[in-house]
């Protein structure tokens, strides 16, 4: 597996690599125009200085050079060449170095000299120019006045380009050995750069490691970090901040049911034993059953909430979208608990509309309106008020269910939400023993699963009220 040195210094290694081959590629071309430029330059000049020498008189072209004095037209290993040409083709004079071979012919114009790159006659590279012309015109006293037709000339001149191949030659050898050993060099300077600076990464990696299951509380310092780290070490103590809750809230949790679930568990117990501790009559034992099934009923309902609850966390919940009246299952919903209500001699007050339709899971809705009604109906006062409100309004359904006799202060309201909480006061209050505290943790889950909003507030007087708002 690639390692992000190893990224790192290959990544790095290429744009320098890049950078560096580009940039000797330009300079070379720079310098290779440079230098034929030069190279043309010089031989544009020798052949406009030749051109100056050539005369015509009266039909006649005279060529006022010799190569008496140009010795670099003479035969030799480096020798230059030249060839002149008369309008139509005719050979005026050419160096004998040349001896009865040609050059090209190249017309180009005084002031814009023809060049080509071509083999010379003996082989070698070579370049030449080339100017086509009319040589000047000598006057005398006969014939000055009326002056000959002019006779054009082309003169070509060859010159090798040994030297200037051979400097190229060289400054292509200084170029490659010099990226290539500016590449090697950046090469070990960006390893010892790429690994000092992944430092930070290992003593990140040695404090992650450090930190064990049953020290959840540990967190990464900073330190030295570099400002590329300091992200991803904030985001690695959220992290492990939120595990340290998880792990706390799991533990509590365990602790909480194996709490809850002792007190029912030793109500069945001992009724059970009583039962079994001498014969009685048959009411007794019915009694004795009846008791001891109302304790696993509740204990079922801790555990389907509980399990929902799992379920709701792990995000393994389904919303299906059923048409639903809320008012007709509001009614439904309330029956099973009218037989409590009637026996505490509760007072309930209905506010609904003829109907309220609205598209949503009824299963979820069910099972949110019967926590609801179980808690009004547990913690209201013997001989209270159930107040049951469904109204509508910008496309949501607002639903409020408020019952006397809380015990709950107002700053704790929110924490009715918390599994397992219950104040001391609503715990001592008469028949709530046996609550578990999971009816309306399960509700805010659902109720934020189907894409509404859960409220609870309390009132000095002693009011509870649970809102409950769901998208129409």
């Amino acid at each position: 597996m690639r390692t992000l040195r190893g990224r790192l210094l290959i990544g790095t290694a290429l744009g320098t690599g890049l950078v560096l081959s580009a940039s000797a590629l330009v300079l070379y071309m720079i310098v290779r125009a440079a230098l034929w430029a030069e190279f043309d330059e010089a031989l544009g000049s020798k052949a406009r200085s030749l051109a100056t020498l050539v005369e015509q008189e009266r039909n006649e072209i005279d060529l006022e050079f010799g190569e008496h004095s140009l010795p670099e037209f003479k035969p030799s290993e480096r020798a230059e060449y030249y060839q002149v040409w008369a309008s139509g083709g005719h050979v005026l004079a050419r160096s004998s170095s040349l001896g009865d071979r040609d050059l090209d012919q190249l017309h180009g114009r005084l002031d814009e000299p023809a060049y080509k790159t071509t083999p010379l006659p003996d082989g070698r590279p070579g370049r030449s120019v080339g100017i086509t012309f009319a040589p000047r015109q000598e006057k005398d006293n006969a014939s000055w006045q009326t002056p000959h037709e002019p006779i054009e000339v082309t003169l070509v001149i060859g010159r090798g380009t040994f030297e200037t191949d051979q400097a190229l030659g060289r400054l292509r050898l200084l170029l490659v050995c010099g990226c290539a050993g500016a590449i090697l060099v950046s090469v070990v300077v960006l390893s010892w750069l790429v690994r000092r600076g992944l430092k930070p990464l290992g003593y990140v990696a040695a404090e992650i490691a450090a930190i064990g299951e049953a020290d959840l509380s540990s967190r990464l310092e900073p330190g030295d970090a570099p400002g590329e780290l300091a992200p991803i070490i904030t985001r690695l103590n959220d992290l492990l901040a939120r595990l340290e809750s998880a792990f706390a809230r799991e533990k509590a949790i365990t602790a909480d049911v194996s709490h809850e679930l002792r007190t029912p568990l030793a109500g069945l117990r001992s009724t059970l034993e009583v039962s079994l501790s001498k014969e009685r009559a048959a009411t007794s034992y019915r009694e004795a059953i009846a008791k001891s099934l109302a304790i696993c009923r509740q204990m079922q309902q801790m555990v389907e909430n509980l399990l929902e609850l799992a379920r709701a966390d792990a995000g393994q919940l389904e919303v299906a979208s059923d048409a639903v009246d809320l008012v007709a299952l509001l009614k439904d919903c309330w029956m099973p608990f009218a037989h409590r209500a009637a026996e505490r001699r509760l007072e309930v007050t209905w506010q609904l509309p003829e109907s309220c339709p609205v598209t949503t899971d009824h299963t979820k809705v069910c099972l949110i309106l019967s926590n609801i009604f179980d808690n009004a109906t547990t913690y209201v006062d013997t001989g209270g008020q159930v107040t049951i409100a469904l109204h509508s309004e910008h496309s949501r359904s607002n639903l409020r269910v408020a019952n006397t006799g809380s015990r709950v202060a107002e700053l704790d309201a929110s924490r009715v939400f918390d599994r397992f909480w219950r104040g001391d006061a609503a715990r001592t209050a008469k028949g709530n023993s046996r609550r578990y505290g999971l009816g309306l943790p399960l509700c805010q889950k659902l109720v934020t699963l189907l894409g509404g909003s859960i409220s609870v507030l309390t009132t000095s007087g002693g009011t509870f009220v649970v809102s409950v708002a769901l998208p129409v």
